[in-house]
């Protein structure tokens, strides 16, 4: 490490060098429990630790360095719904002026990709979160940070100054240096650039983006990206460098701004980037701390007092290693457009388009809303493939759509389930109906059962589990079983029983059988009752013979599952997975649930619907599951020796959507140990 009293003696009595640290967070609504990943827990870390996003926010604390943080949607729901505590350190940085927030899209879909309404609700979505969970005005954000940082003028520029969006549009982007370097440049084209990394003072200098509408981007130096946090003396001398060269230009010229972006992970130590970046991180802060010839700066605040150096045409690319070494192309094409790829731009093309079919035909808003978001997130990080080096890189997978992917997109048709729900919601008519339809186009039959109060989806292939339930009805639906949004690890398969982690459990999931194959005995209904019966056909399994029949009555707020065991098991396990609004949920976190209990029954509360789960016969108890929380939601579990046995689950609407104090403790939910 260069020792700073030497830094500091050179750069005596001249103008501070500007140097802007921007840190991208961005996970995907993850949890804890994987046995392939690193959990939620891991990426946030503890106090004391050593390494993850608080470690690194830590550091900057204790130096006093300023930086600028774009945190993904994704990631503050999963934190809000797991980790609350981490988003109170957030707004104290904030509020001291050390952080200046970047938006982005809510879901990091690649947005040159999808159209202008989509990109609108993207962004819109982002900026929501950042005012509910970090109490910022979204006008105070006007720094945006491109989702794989892919830059398309034509595209995406009239979605970032959409006068629509919450901050009024955004002012300033962040994007790799090379973009500022058209292809067929006279005097440095990008591919010159690529190779020789020929140094330019233009590369440190605000431009306004040619047809860009007003917008200003900000270049990531990218030798600093490469060298921080320097590992090696190399790469001291390549920070040292760089930043002397800009303090030299300084004395002639102002308004250079020197760049480090990267993902926070790197800092933080997180995963395949490695567990030496946060002490090389904190050696480089502590470095800094003590140049007086060198200021961090917070991105926009240094930007309404500099100059722009002037406009420049911004051809389409993305940084170096996405657009060369990992083959995606400079627009991101050679992903999205990939013949393996196809598929699930079909499925993701299949569910927007029914959503809005249903949307056409009439439908609750706030579960269309919830359908809206369902697609949001199932493009995150749009058509990734894996690439065959790096910190997520892998030879032998290299070129193919990597199996996260895949699995988010593939659940994208879910939200066609939601608009099923809501359409019906403004056509109910009374009656009970029981139908068997593809749903949600996987190719397998689901059984919907409905009435003027809920909506209910079970599947046959998959444990004969109610894999989705709406409480419908008043002045908004709202799902109360099922979590959609949150991470389905590499499990395409939809309805599918996640096992590790447990994260999507629905309800009436047998323990040990969760994806037991059934088939349909019976399937009546006559307007005042609907009912299917269910058998157990897994060949290998101990619950083969195990009927279940689920009947629904045209007048009631609650189903009814009857259990018929055979001789084996004598005792059974079945969990229920209960989202109260899992809209609400998604967007307020864990402090908008509460635990209920009421004429022996057990259930959750959000702060718009009501679900709970009553036993309907003697010699059940409650019991503790296997996994009591999970992705924004709480399991419940009854166990049971007795080879008939009811159990019923309902739900009710929350005058309009009402506040809940305190946090859910999923230990509250139950009182007796299995």
């Amino acid at each position: 490490m260069p020792k700073p009293e030497r830094l500091r003696r050179r750069g005596s009595n001249t103008q501070a060098v500007r140097i802007g640290l921007v840190h991208h967070a961005n996970q995907y609504l993850i949890t804890d429990g994987y046995e392939n990943r690193e959990s939620l827990s891991d990426v946030i870390g503890a106090p004391g630790q050593t390494r993850g996003l608080l470690h690194v926010l830590e550091l900057h604390r204790r130096y006093g360095i300023p930086f600028n943080l774009h945190i993904s949607g994704t990631l503050l729901e999963a934190i809000a719904w797991h980790q609350p505590s981490f988003l109170v350190l957030l707004r104290k940085l904030l509020e001291t002026g050390l952080m200046e927030l970047v938006g982005s899209c809510y879901g990091q879909n690649i947005m040159r990709f999808f159209g202008p309404d989509y990109n609108r609700k993207q962004l819109n979505e982002e900026l929501r979160l950042y005012g509910q969970h970090l109490r910022v005005d979204p006008q105070s954000v006007a720094a945006f940070w491109p989702p794989e940082r892919v830059w398309d003028t034509r595209r995406m520029t009239p979605a970032l100054r959409d006068a629509k969006l919450l901050n009024g549009g955004y002012r300033y982007v962040i994007i790799d240096d090379r973009l500022l370097l058209p292809k067929k440049c006279p005097e440095l084209p990008r591919g010159e650039y690529d190779q020789t990394d020929r140094w330019t003072s233009d590369l440190y200098r605000m431009w306004e983006i040619e047809d860009g509408l007003g917008l200003i981007a900000f270049p990531i130096g990218k030798r600093l990206r490469r060298s921080i946090p320097p590992k090696d003396d190399d790469d001291w001398m390549e920070v040292r460098g760089e930043l002397e060269a800009l303090l030299v230009d300084a004395q002639g010229r102002a308004g250079a701004l020197a760049i480090y972006a990267d993902d926070m992970e790197k800092v933080a130590g997180i995963g395949e980037w490695g567990g030496a970046g946060p002490g090389r991180y904190e050696r480089f802060l502590e470095w800094l701390a003590g140049c007086s010839w060198i200021e961090a700066a917070r991105l926009t605040e240094w930007a309404r007092t500099a100059e722009v150096a002037g406009t420049r045409k911004i051809e389409t690319g993305t940084f170096e290693e996405l657009a060369t070494e990992f083959q995606a192309g400079e627009g991101y094409e050679r992903w999205y457009l990939a013949p393996d790829w196809a598929p699930y731009r079909g499925h993701f093309t299949w569910a927007e388009g029914r959503v809005k079919e249903l949307a056409s035909r009439g439908a609750d808003e706030a579960l269309m809303e919830l359908a809206e978001k369902q697609l949001l997130v199932s493009n995150w990080e749009t058509a990734w493939h894996t690439p065959p080096s790096g910190p997520h890189g892998d030879p032998e997978s290299n070129g193919h759509a990597s199996p996260w992917a895949r699995a988010l997109t593939s659940h994208s048709r879910h939200a066609a389930v939601t608009a099923e729900a809501a359409c019906w919601m403004k056509h109910r008519d009374g009656l009970a109906h029981a139908v068997q339809m593809d749903i949600d186009n996987d190719g397998e039959t689901e059984i919907v059962l409905k009435n003027d109060h809920l909506f209910a989806v079970v599947t046959s292939r998959w444990g004969a589990r109610i894999v989705s339930l709406y409480r419908i009805g008043g002045d908004r639906g709202a799902m109360v079983v099922g979590n959609p949004c949150d991470d389905w690890n590499w499990m395409e398969e939809l309805n599918k029983f996640m096992e590790a982690p447990r994260n999507h459990p629905g309800a009436f999931a047998d323990a040990g059988f969760e994806n037991d194959e059934y088939e349909v005995e019976r399937l009546a209904t006559d307007g005042d009752a609907a009912s299917v019966i269910l058998r157990n056909a897994q060949p290998d399994s101990g619950a083969r013979g195990l009927r279940k029949e689920f009947v629904l009555s045209a007048r009631e707020t609650s189903l009814l599952a009857r259990y018929e065991l055979p001789e084996t098991p004598p005792r059974i396990k079945v969990e229920f997975g209960l989202s109260p609004d899992y809209l609400q949920l998604l967007r307020s976190g864990s402090a908008g649930v509460a635990p209920v209990r009421r004429r022996g029954a057990r259930g959750l509360a959000g702060r718009g619907a009501t679900v709970w789960i009553t036993p309907g016969s003697a010699g059940l108890r409650w019991s503790r599951p296997a996994q009591e929380k999970f992705g924004h939601g709480i399991t419940l579990c009854i166990s049971g020796d007795k080879r008939r046995f009811d159990i019923a689950i309902g739900a009710e609407l929350r005058s309009g959507v009402q506040a809940i104090r305190g946090e859910v403790s999923p230990r509250a939910l139950v009182s007796e140990v299995a």
